[in-house]
């Protein structure tokens, strides 16, 4: 699992959830881009996985990078597992507002994911876990308004971490029993 701060205040209940089932490997990178990964994804990726999640762009997104940019270097990450049978990229929350200025950062949220879409695609083992989804069915009124699945629009609740786990179980089962058996 590669990731950002989202994915490094969810380390614990992760690990509570998944565990059981997975032998779990956790890269969660505080405020980092995906380009910013790409160094802890080459020390990740120095070991064989079955499985790989990537749950990176709500940084990119709040920075409104370039979303070429972030696809290209998102590539660069899945090249490093070649021998994962499935590799899980988690798709971002279109409904955040950048905490240090309170605007909204939805459009760029949006660039990624139909990015994102369109990089899943090119490969048969990449598969989206559609946290946007998710989080927006749970809206609230605020405005701009976000998801009650996070504490700030972007770091999910104690519920919020429990929700993208079960999407992070459904993808690795999926996996598992791709006819669903």
């Amino acid at each position: 699992m590669l990731g950002d701060s989202i994915t490094t205040f969810d380390q614990a209940d992760m690990t509570q959830q998944l565990g059981k089932d997975y032998k779990l490997t956790i890269s969660g990178n505080y405020g980092k881009t995906v380009e910013e990964v790409i160094p802890e994804a080459k020390v990740v990726s120095t070991r064989t996985y079955d499985q790989v999640i990537i749950n990176l762009g709500t940084n990119d997104s709040i920075g409104n990078l370039p979303t070429a940019s972030s696809m290209e270097f998102l590539k660069q990450m899945i090249s490093m597992f070649p021998d994962a049978k499935c590799i899980h990229l988690v798709n971002i929350n279109e409904n955040m507002v950048d905490i240090a200025n309170g605007q909204s950062v939805s459009a760029a949220a949006r660039r990624f994911n139909k990015a994102l879409d369109e990089l899943v695609g090119t490969d048969q083992r990449l598969s989206i876990v559609d946290w946007n989804a998710e989080t927006a069915a749970t809206l609230n009124d605020k405005s701009p308004r976000w998801s009650t699945l996070t504490k700030d629009s972007v770091h999910p609740t104690e519920e919020g971490n429990r929700k993208l786990n079960a999407l992070y179980a459904d993808a690795l089962l999926a996996c598992d029993n791709p006819l669903g058996l």
